[in-house]
């Protein structure tokens, strides 16, 4: 094999293999609960490599109920980025539908497939004829300028067993829009560090060898009498 052919061969071997490099962080958020005995945590990771969010996943307890976190958010990850912000949230269960019509907007407060809602006889939430999926989630966002958390930006619903009220129609919230959640419950801390970085593929490492004999074996093959 000449030169010019092992150069193709390294090239093309190079496009099959992947070097970026994703950093791990260890995730952090808090909510302060005024009304209620415990507050609610969320403890978690993510990769992100500059470019993509992933592996989203963490822990939270239903506040109402518990300080232990027993609650597994890693399903159905959403993330987005404006300008150098990223915004994520991960939820317990396959779908982003959480309160009641659909969908997770801040300020949300009766689960996905609420009944209808009566108070001092009068209707204040209609059935919105969904089936309950007793989902729950967590929202935080960033700046990728040197990785600084927005407190302020933190989110959670838990439509859970142990986090409705109302007769369980209502879930527990948590966010910094006019009081806060369905239980005054507001941001109160966010702490996002490095863990690791990801280990270069396999891949590349055998890439490296690969190339290293092969031109190895070019260098012999020059300088050996003819």
């Amino acid at each position: 094999m000449n030169l010019k052919t092992k150069l193709a061969a390294a090239a093309l071997l190079l496009g099959s293999v992947s070097v970026a490099q994703a950093t791990t962080y260890d995730l952090f958020g808090e909510f302060d609960e005024p009304q209620i005995t415990y507050n609610t945590t969320f403890t978690g990771s993510f990769d992100w490599d500059g470019a993509t969010l992933s592996n989203l996943m963490g822990t939270m307890n239903s506040s109402m109920d518990s300080p232990i976190e027993d609650l597994t958010l890693n399903q159905n990850l959403q993330w987005s980025q404006t300008g150098t912000v990223v915004t994520a949230s991960i939820f317990k269960e396959n779908t982003s539908d959480v309160f009641s019509g659909g969908g997770y907007a801040t300020g949300g407060a009766f689960k996905y497939g609420n009944a209808a809602v009566s108070m001092m006889g009068t209707l204040i939430a209609p059935a919105d004829g969904n089936v309950a999926n007793e989902n729950a989630y967590f929202s935080f966002s960033f700046d990728t300028l040197g990785m600084v958390a927005d407190v302020s930006s933190i989110v959670y619903g838990d439509c859970t067993p142990d986090g409705l009220m109302m007769g369980g129609q209502m879930c527990m919230t948590g966010h910094n829009i006019g009081t806060g959640g369905t239980m005054d419950a507001m941001p109160l801390a966010l702490n996002i560090s490095e863990v690791s970085a990801v280990p270069v593929p396999a891949a590349a490492w055998l890439f490296g060898g690969a190339l290293m004999s092969l031109f190895g074996a070019n260098r012999r093959k020059n300088i050996l009498p003819a």
